[in-house]
């Protein structure tokens, strides 16, 4: 028994330990996709506000525009940012001749001196240059910039900004990958980006690489290295922008991977010592009471019914306590995502093993229904009991809010195309103030609804000006709610009953408790009208920007 207890308690941990570094490789995988996102789109967008104004300067040395003009195309373009940073034209000997602030040690700047500037005389047409410390910002910042070209075609300049590195501290904070973790990417073999704390990275070279040499194998991966940089050991994952040649990558520390499992851990071996006392003091009572029982031949009949009487009422004693143990062994080693992704796994292995038998592939199928049910239906849980406990904080910040619409399409659209339903959102400009991770989670939980309760149609995402406030609105082709049903629904456990639901998808009815909970958090207002079997149209009034 010692064994068995010793050689389960060790596989145990040896299994939590596995699946605490693929949860950590999922994380860091997640993190790094939304950094791609992220940074791919701030770049995209930034080198076309560049593109305009290296027309607006080729414009101005050919004498068609003067400098005022220059000037208010200039300030023009560089409020259309996304992020901060400053947009600056550099002539061909590397002053700056435009720019809508002064530097904070004013007098003359020349950038002839930066590595970008040499790249662009010798005839490159864009840059993206690694983390430095700007000039106007006093910042760590990493610049993209493009060449300009004179009337005679020789070289005339640059156009260049230089982007905040700290604009991706709210989005760093936000992935809660632990205190060790960091996100970055790198350029031509240089940290283009680091967080958090970028300042300490300004200038910081990257021999031999681990991650940028995966990367230059193959776009995404990831990997178990000891960073070059701090050395710490990290599970990293990366992907590689092609497009604007970075690597983006993500990393959390081993110390952070496997804190919570050294606790569970603590648990195991602490419970296992208890149930090893226990049974040793069993014994040891066994063979005192054999010794008392020898000793005692001369009672025999009567003094044996009495120790048979002792001995079971102490066997039942000892039962309830080794099931007690097991109990809490069981309660204590169990982490409540780990046995659903390892659920999961198995049934993607068994569902290769039996597809060429149509009836254990239903089976499978409904068992993967059945899982992703349970793990949807935890993560409910969980979102409701961390808002209840106030353990979520929203960051309030000013930001356009059609990226996150589009992508919370792009996120729903292959539900809904696999119900042969129409998915869109309508273009828009305006920005808003709010969290923008909890009102994406917030609209998520709108646009799944929507599609659950949709069957034949179309769902719809976009936003209307209504004063000094913006109305995001979801709206729907779906069975609708009845009148009496209209005020209820926000409440936890309300559910309408939808016949083309899977049985197996069958929630608790706490989504749109969720979306109440989110939107008292972030103090947004929150509509709902609805024709029955004509749809649904689900409103979140929130500021503008």
């Amino acid at each position: 028994m010692f064994i068995l207890l010793v050689g389960g308690a060790v596989g145990l941990l040896t299994e939590l330990r596995s699946a605490a570094f693929e949860k950590a490789e999922s994380a860091t995988a997640g993190a790094a996709y939304l950094l791609e996102d992220n940074l791919g789109r701030a770049l995209s967008t930034t080198d076309v506000i560049i593109s305009r104004m290296v027309i607006v300067v080729q414009e101005h040395l050919a004498g068609r525009i003067a400098s005022g003009e220059l000037l208010r195309e200039l300030a023009s373009l560089e409020a259309s940012l996304t992020q901060r940073g400053n947009l600056l034209v550099v002539d061909a000997k590397g002053d700056v001749v435009a720019a809508n602030r002064p530097p904070r040690g004013g007098g003359t700047v020349n950038y002839a001196h930066r590595d970008y500037f040499t790249a662009h005389r010798n005839g490159a047409e864009r840059v993206i240059g690694p983390m430095v410390l700007g000039t106007y910002s006093q910042a760590p910042v990493f610049t993209v910039s493009r060449r300009v070209v004179a009337p005679d075609g020789s070289f005339g300049g640059l156009v260049v900004v230089g982007v905040d590195a700290r604009f991706f501290t709210d989005f760093y904070n936000t992935l809660g990958l632990g205190p060790s973790a960091y996100i970055g990417a790198n350029t031509a073999g240089r940290i283009m980006l680091r967080q958090p704390h970028p300042e300490q990275y300004v200038g910081i070279p990257t021999p031999s690489n681990p991650v940028a040499a995966a990367a230059a194998v193959k776009p995404v991966g990831s990997l178990l290295v000891h960073s070059p940089v701090d050395g710490v050991d990290r599970v990293v994952s990366f992907r590689r922008l092609a497009q604007f040649n970075v690597m983006v990558s993500a990393g959390m520390a081993v110390e952070d991977i496997l804190a919570p499992w050294r606790r569970t851990a603590l648990i195991i071996v602490g419970a296992v010592l208890l149930v090893l006392l226990g049974l040793g003091g069993m014994a040891l009572t066994t063979f005192r009471v054999i010794a008392r029982e020898e000793g005692a031949l001369a009672s025999l009949e009567e003094m044996v019914r009495a120790r048979t009487a002792e001995a079971e009422l102490r066997a039942d004693e000892a039962r309830q306590a080794n099931e007690s143990k097991t109990r809490f062994l069981a309660a204590a080693s169990h982490d409540l995502r780990q046995p659903l992704q390892a659920a999961g796994m198995f049934v993607e292995v068994l569902a290769g093993q039996v597809e060429d038998d149509p009836r254990k592939v239903k089976v499978v199928e409904r068992l993967r229904q059945s899982i992703e049910a349970t793990n949807s239906l935890l993560s409910t849980l969980l979102d409701v009991s961390a808002l209840e406990a106030g353990k979520i904080k929203p960051n309030m910040v000013a930001f356009r809010v059609m990226p996150l619409l589009a992508g919370l399409v792009d996120q729903i659209e292959p539900e809904a195309s696999a119900k042969g339903l129409a998915i869109g959102v309508v273009p828009t400009s305006l920005m808003v103030s709010s969290d923008p991770v909890l009102l994406e989670r917030l609209l998520r939980n709108l646009l799944v609804n929507a599609v659950r309760y949709t069957e034949t149609g179309r769902v719809l995402l976009g936003c209307r000006r209504r004063g000094d406030r913006v109305v995001i609105q979801v709206l729907d082709s779906g069975m609708g709610i009845p009148t009496d049903k209209v005020d209820a629904v926000f409440e936890d456990f309300v559910r309408l009953d939808n016949p083309a639901e899977r049985s197996g998808s069958r929630g608790l009815g706490l989504g749109l408790g969720v979306v109440r909970r989110m939107a008292a958090l972030l103090d947004h207002g929150l509509e709902l009208r609805s024709v029955l079997g004509k749809g649904s149209c689900f409103g979140v009034v929130l500021p503008k920007a």
